[in-house]
């Protein structure tokens, strides 16, 4: 199909189009061509078009209103095809081209919906992810090969090493969601950069590459104009964006940008205001050599020219289709801010050039940016200048093509048309003149000494720019979308079979451990019990003893007994019998406490020994039992008023034993211990040659308890001998012998009888008498005893004091056992805290099971989505 021209027809193709393909052909257009400002929001056609042509070229019922309405609905710039019925219609090949236009547009506009759609279904996704990172964290297979939310880590230079599929860094979970997070949310911010560039119908070109390797003289190439400084020294500092001055009103000027209202080019965008003179400065296109070197100073710098010494279907910015601008950038290699702006430059981007100096090829700086861009750009052009001056050239190019392939792979693909070897050119394009109009008809003359090699460079670009809008515009959307969408489905993989691993194996160590809990509480509980029963066990002994030993404390033998200083000093006695009474109970209790001490600390020791087989070394480690705490406040009742009343009866307690002994003079009863000796002093028999007893004239009578001074110097005691007695015996008995002699026969007559009843009686008063003081050592203790054991029971002080020891001991068991307890309860609760984790991340886990198997769906369709939109189709 050949070229036609519709439009003006004194307009003369380029014969240097002759020998190209028809697609490249078709990418001239018209030279009648309607633009639309963004900036004013007007449209205009060509200043030398004939307005008639209009006519003749869309009807006679074209208005403004209709021309307004089809550029805002039309990317490329080009009305509605509008019916007539007028003779003048335009001829098959006009129709087709018109309908084939508004088809395209379709097509684009379908495409670009879908697209935003899929943006927004993608950035929902994200944003899911980004929630569950927060709450689990997702995990990251630092060795998987991702393509947009790779986490590539590098400390010193040193790069984690991927191929060894280990983590190098030995980063946790949590480390790493935050790295995702932090990926993720560059993607978010990506996506809405992805956003404004398919809802901008112009198209955004940025020239970068290496320090020092040509990129402004290939933008003068491009305009064939010399605007931008050039040097062999490198001179671009300031990112400049070169636009139509249509956009301006015309005007030929710099917009400068100055840092103190935006530090960055990405803040340009939103603070940069063309109505309005106070976010920029304005400075004349002669000062541009100086601004491109004071990076300090701005931080972009708009450069609006008159791109009109070529016709439209050779111009790139006043092409009557599209709006487009060009982007200079600084060296790549310059600094690391530089860089860093370079890096983040081109996702505002829709078409990069990367401009390759022949004798360096692709640097690593080169290298990182390519990988960057190539995240969303599927394809870009490679501009290798200064090609002549290699001599192996075929060499050359294996080389950068190599290189190409590992980092754009479709653009080594299509690489005739996006990879271009260029020379330096052979004439000196002259600076523009300041009087010039910009109405020059020296447009014929333009491509003169022209590179063929370059001028292919340019019919591929403005095919790839103009012509296939859907490739240019939107591939790098749908490229992303889809590389980020296979991530995602990656990832949720990838964390879906980490779950479910985890999920086996949680359900094989809940199962291990229920068994292990259940243990462990039979055996603890079995602890604690034989504990319990051992400090019950001592209690209850404790308390027995203390019984016990209470109550037998006055089961006192006589020889215990103080001894008797006499009738004479018979309050003394009563005193000392008392407080020995009192003694003998209150050293009960001292024993008792005593002995609860012994067997506490004994039993305490067994419960620490017992612990630390249990439940190991370290337990109660730091504890030291203290048995001198024990009993530390006196209690019981000898602290109070403890005494009991005396009587006279308590004074004596005659028995028959007692009167027989001591009538008889222990006769009949030899052997009976009295309460009047110690038992040192117990008469015992010793044997002789005739094993006979040996007594003495004290023992007989009953003198052998006291030394003999002691009854000369207390009379009294004589009442405590048998003395009295044989003086009661003497006195009856040579009364009634008096009485015999004297009276013979007589004697025992009623009369005599009479009168020795009568002595009788009176010495058995005596004697009964002498009995009753003779017996009061004997009797008056037995009396106090009774009546203290009594007073005790009364009291109910053996239960008090019994209960007070054992309580006591009680509650010093009380602090090992419950320490043994709560340990017991403590590695019961590890466990069962073990148990209930592992409940809670089994249900997490199947939470993040649902939820990535939801994800992985989701990102699956809607990556089928996506490639199923066809963009090679315009």
């Amino acid at each position: 199909m050949s070229q036609k021209n519709v439009g003006n027809n004194n307009q003369k193709p380029s014969q240097k189009h002759e020998d190209e393909d028809e697609g490249t052909k078709n990418t001239e257009l018209p030279s009648n061509t309607i633009t639309y400002s963004r900036n004013t929001g007007t449209f205009s056609t060509n200043d030398d078009e004939d307005p008639q042509s209009m006519q003749d070229l869309y009807g006679d019922d074209l208005d403004d209103e209709d021309l307004k309405y089809d550029l805002e609905h039309n990317v490329h710039g080009l009305p509605r095809r509008r019916h007539n019925n007028n003779k003048n219609t335009r001829n098959g090949a006009a129709q087709e081209h018109q309908v084939s236009s508004q088809l395209s547009q379709w097509t684009y506009n379908n495409n670009r919906s879908k697209l935003n759609e899929s943006i927004i279904k993608l950035r929902n996704l994200l944003q899911q992810i980004n929630e569950e990172n927060t709450n689990r964290p997702v995990q990251v297979d630092i060795t998987q090969e991702l393509q947009v939310l790779q986490i590539n880590l590098r400390m010193d230079g040193h790069y984690n090493n991927k191929s060894n599929g280990k983590n190098d860094f030995q980063l946790d979970n949590d480390a790493m969601a935050i790295l995702l997070h932090n990926q993720i949310e560059k993607a978010i911010e990506h996506l809405a950069s992805l956003k404004r560039r398919v809802d901008d119908v112009s198209s955004k070109v940025f020239i970068t590459g290496d320090l020092n390797t040509g990129k402004s003289s290939f933008c003068n190439n491009l305009l064939r104009r010399q605007l931008l400084p050039e040097d062999q020294l490198p001179c671009t500092n300031v990112f400049c964006e070169i636009l139509e001055a249509r956009e301006n009103e015309g005007l030929e000027e710099v917009h400068a940008i100055p840092n103190n209202l935006a530090s960055t080019v990405k803040e340009c965008a939103d603070k940069y205001d063309i109505r309005n003179h106070m976010t920029y400065e304005i400075h004349t296109l002669n000062e541009l050599d100086e601004l491109v070197t004071q990076n300090d100073k701005y931080a972009l710098l708009k450069i609006y020219i008159k791109d009109d010494k070529r016709t439209p279907e050779k111009s790139l910015l006043r092409n009557g289709t599209v709006d487009i601008s060009l982007i200079d950038s600084p060296g790549l290699n310059m600094d690391s801010v530089q860089t860093s702006e370079v890096m983040a430059r081109q996702e505002e981007i829709d078409l990069v050039i990367f401009v390759v100096n022949a004798e360096n090829q692709l640097t690593l700086s080169a290298k990182e940016f390519i990988a960057l861009a190539s995240r969303e750009k599927k394809l870009m052009f490679f501009v290798v200048k200064k090609f002549d001056r290699i001599k192996d050239k075929e060499r050359c190019k294996r080389l950068i093509l190599e290189q190409i392939k590992d980092l754009s792979p479709e653009t080594y693909k299509r690489a005739r048309e996006f990879v271009h070897f260029i020379s330096e050119p052979e004439s000196e394009i002259s600076p523009p003149n300041p009087d010039d109009n910009g109405d020059s008809d020296d447009s014929d003359n333009d491509d003169i000494n022209i590179d063929p090699d370059f001028e292919n460079l340019e019919n591929s670009l403005r095919n790839f720019v103009l012509k296939r809008r859907s490739q240019s515009k939107l591939l790098p959307a749908k490229t992303y979308l889809c590389k980020v969408l296979s991530d995602i489905a990656q990832i949720s993989d990838n964390n879906l079979q980490i779950y479910r691993n985890e999920e086996n194996k949680i359900k094989e160590e809940l199962v291990s451990l229920t068994d292990d809990v259940d243990r462990v509480k039979r055996h603890y509980r079995g602890v604690t019990q034989s504990i319990d029963k051992l400090s019950e066990e001592t209690v209850t002994e404790i308390y027995d003893f203390t019984k016990n030993h209470i109550m037998n404390c006055l089961s006192i033998d006589c020889q215990d007994i103080p001894q008797y200083p006499g009738i004479s000093r018979l309050y003394d006695f009563v005193f000392q019998t008392e407080h020995y009474f009192k003694d003998q109970i209150k050293t009960s209790i001292v024993a008792s406490e005593l002995h609860a001490r012994h067997t506490t600390k004994v039993i305490v020791e067994q419960i620490y020994l017992t612990g630390r087989d249990e439940l190991g070394d370290e337990f109660m480690s730091n504890r030291v039992f203290d048995v001198g705490l024990m009993f530390s406040q006196t209690t019981h009742q000898l602290s109070k008023n403890f005494s009991v009343p005396l009587t006279f009866s308590d004074l004596y307690a005659p028995s028959w034993d007692g009167l027989i002994e001591y009538l008889s003079w222990a006769l009949f009863s030899p052997m009976k211990i009295s309460w009047h000796k110690k038992p040192a002093e117990i008469e015992k028999p010793t044997a002789t040659d005739s094993n006979k007893s040996i007594t003495t004239a004290g023992s007989v009578l009953g003198l052998g308890n006291y030394p003999l001074t002691q009854y000369w110097k207390r009379p009294s005691l004589l009442f405590t001998s048998k003395l009295p007695a044989l003086a009661i015996y003497s006195f009856g008995g040579s009364k009634i012998v008096t009485t015999v002699i004297f009276n013979g026969l007589s004697a025992f007559s009623w009369k005599s009888l009479g009168q020795i009843a009568g002595s009788v009686v009176f010495a058995g008063s005596l004697l009964g008498m002498a009995y009753i003081i003779y017996d009061i050592p004997r009797a008056l203790p037995q009396n106090l005893l009774i009546k203290y054991k009594q007073h005790l029971t009364e009291m109910d002080y053996i239960h008090t004091n019994a209960r007070r020891i054992s309580n006591e001991v009680h509650d010093v068991l009380k602090t090992p056992t419950r320490e043994i307890v709560k340990t017991c309860e403590l590695e019961v609760d590890k466990k069962q805290g073990k148990k209930h984790d592992l409940e809670r991340k089994q249900e997490n886990n199947r939470i993040s099971i649902k939820f990535f198997d939801q994800i992985l769906q989701k990102a699956t369709s809607e990556r089928n989505i996506v490639n199923n939109i066809n963009l090679e189709v315009d």
